[in-house]
């Protein structure tokens, strides 16, 4: 098993997270957390944002709301899943639309993930750092 001290290509570089979320309160208070769960955290605030993002960070995981103030949410995750620079990215979406339907579409839409909003931290981190040590085993 890799040890999350272990999963970044160098000693110094903390795994990143990108969140997209539409709400501003949110994208700080997820920052503060996952930054105090051991990542280097950005954020986004819509799919437009959220995707440049995730192209010049090239982050290890992206947390996404489906609100988006610029969109349509499965779009976003669409685009993330098809686009050469971001396609090997997990999706994990986040979202306070708690239906079994809706994570469904998150399976179909092949997330890596799917949580309703709130969440606890502890359980987000640990699936973060699962996928991210995931990933890391694959290359």
């Amino acid at each position: 098993m890799v040890e999350f001290s272990q999963m970044s290509t160098s000693p110094q570089r903390q795994p990143i997270v990108l969140v997209v979320d539409d709400h501003e309160d949110t994208r700080q208070m997820s920052l503060l957390v996952l930054r105090h769960q051991g990542f280097d955290a950005v954020a986004a605030e819509g799919a437009a944002a959220g995707f440049a993002a995730a192209c010049s960070n090239q982050p290890d995981v992206i947390v996404t709301d489906l609100a988006m103030p610029d969109g349509d949410g499965w779009e976003f995750v669409r685009q993330l899943s098809t686009d050469t620079r971001t396609k090997g990215i997990p999706v994990v979406v986040l979202t306070a639309c708690a239906t079994e339907s809706v994570r469904q579409r998150a399976r179909e839409e092949r997330c890596a993930g799917f949580f309703f909003k709130p969440c606890a931290p502890d359980v987000l981190a640990g699936e973060l750092r699962r996928l991210i040590a995931a990933r890391v085993q694959s290359v």
